[in-house]
């Protein structure tokens, strides 16, 4: 999960690491921790190949999200 503490309100994303090493992130997704929490679960537990990661999280957001 990411942190962007720039804005007045925090804003909060996630980050694909491969070998220890950041290779995609999205941030600022959303407003909320717990969600993105929940997101970065659900990321880690698919064991996912870093060429889905955008696909997950858009459907994610339009899939399971107001």
């Amino acid at each position: 999960m990411t942190v962007d503490e720039a804005a007045d309100d925090y804003s909060y994303g996630v980050a694909l690491f491969v070998g220890g090493v950041m290779t995609k992130s999205a941030p600022c997704l959303s407003a909320s921790k717990s969600e993105m929490e929940q997101l970065a679960g659900l990321l880690n537990g698919l064991e996912i190949e870093p060429c889905h990661f955008e696909d997950i999280i858009e459907d994610y957001l339009t899939d399971f999200t107001i």
